[in-house]
């Protein structure tokens, strides 16, 4: 589907917006008035896999090291994006 309607829009349950494949255009006539994204539910076993290879891929590095390897290309994120480091800072906002 290239784009949709306002009318089929108004039209359109909350699972065929979901069912989308991806961005949609929405059209009043032929002029092009947004855009409809549909959200799709996060696959958390794919995030625990891609967040257990990060770990393993830490293991060993010098973050300091990291640094100054970095720095000819600009500022370095300083986030420490570790399990210890979020939960830290989740208990701070409570």
């Amino acid at each position: 589907m290239s784009h949709i309607s306002i009318r089929n829009l108004q039209k359109m349950s909350g699972a065929a917006i979901e069912a989308l494949p991806g961005p949609t255009v929405v059209k009043s006539g032929n002029r092009t008035v947004g855009m409809l994204i549909p959200v799709k539910k996060t696959d958390m076993v794919k995030i625990e896999k891609a967040l257990a290879m990060a770990a393993k891929l830490a293991i060993g590095r010098d973050p300091v090291a990291d640094d100054a390897a970095l720095a000819p290309f600009g500022e370095v994120d300083p986030t420490d994006w570790s399990d210890e480091a979020n939960i830290r800072a989740a208990r701070r906002k409570l």
